[in-house]
């Protein structure tokens, strides 16, 4: 679930058009992950991502992941790249 915050987080921060792309996008840390429930196979996953910053390469995203209104996972990770 963190891994599926971190790729939506990179599509968003890259779809900026205000901001230069970056190349070779990686997932470089992970803060505060809490995993807070479960889902089931044939369950729908509900995840969101915000670009809360960047300063240079370096991007930091929040995210969730929810089933239905359930928080399942909350996390806050920094991607960089060239």
């Amino acid at each position: 679930m963190v891994e599926a915050i971190a790729q939506l987080g990179g599509v968003v921060a890259q779809s900026d058009p205000e901001e230069e792309k970056l190349n070779d996008m990686r997932l470089t840390a992970i803060k505060k992950a809490k995993i807070i429930g479960t889902a089931v196979p044939g369950e729908t996953l509900k995840i969101k991502a915000r670009v809360e910053g960047r300063m240079g390469s370096l991007i930091q995203v929040s995210g969730s992941v929810s089933v239905g209104d359930n928080c399942i996972a909350k996390a806050i990770v920094m991607l960089s790249g060239s």
